[in-house]
This record gives structure tokens, sequence and C-alpha cells, in this order.
């Protein structure tokens, strides 16, 4: 009998420091959701790019992400919601620090702006913490 309660403890005490190991990975690296929203944000704003779009594709061995693909063979990733308001045979550009994506087709300036998609996004999360 001994030995049985001998055997339980330590797998006890595994399970116990595991349980502990992942909250503390869980808790110190994790990101909420907002963090995330605001980093791609960010991310987006700080970014530049242009050319005539080629091709749009979605990257199967990166998740599916929509893609880009330039006429002198230079590419970039596309938010899916700026990324299907987009053409093969557009140019577009978009400069550094701004939050406007210009789309040239057929004579025509279209204008995507990507602040009020991620000010929509941060609103959808502030409410649902507010539920909680």
């Amino acid at each position: 009998m001994e030995n049985k309660s001998q055997i339980k403890n330590p797998v006890l005490s595994i399970v116990i420091v595991a349980i502990f190991i992942w909250m503390i990975y869980f808790v110190v690296t994790q990101k909420r959701e907002e963090e995330m929203i605001l980093d791609n944000y960010e991310y987006e704003l700080n970014r530049s790019y242009s050319g005539i779009i080629i091709k749009k594709f979605y990257d199967h061995e990166n998740h599916n992400s929509p893609k880009i693909v330039f006429a002198d063979g230079g590419g970039t990733g596309i938010n899916g919601k700026f990324w299907g308001q987009m053409q093969e045979g557009d140019s577009i550009s978009k400069v550094k620090g701004d939050s406007i994506i210009q789309v040239f087709r057929g004579g025509k300036i279209i204008s995507i702006e990507i602040a009020p998609f991620y000010r929509k996004l941060i609103q959808q999360e502030i409410d649902k913490k507010k539920k909680k």
C-alpha cells in the first residue's frame, strides 16, 4: 500500500507543476485580442508598397493569407478586408505612415481607409469586455 501512495504523490506533483507552468505561459505570453489588433494597425500604418497587381492569391503555406504579386516581381500580404477590394491589373500605392491605400483602376482612384476598419475591431473588443 505504501508504494501506491508514493507513486500518486509524484504524479500529482508533476500535474500541479505542469498546470502552474501552463498558467504562467498563458498569462505572460498570450496577448489580448485588443493588443493584437492595435499591433496589426500599427504594422499596417508603418508599411509602404506600390505597384501593379498581376496576381492575387491565398498563400496556402501561410495560413491561407491573402497575398498580391506586383509586376516588378515584389509582393506583399494584404489584410483580407482590403485585398477583396483590389483586382488584378489595379495599380496600388500605400505610403508609410498613411492610413489610406490608393487603388488606381481605369482612370479612377479608389481610397481604402485602414483606420475605420481597425477602429471598428477595437470597439467590438471593448463591447465584448463590457458584456462580460
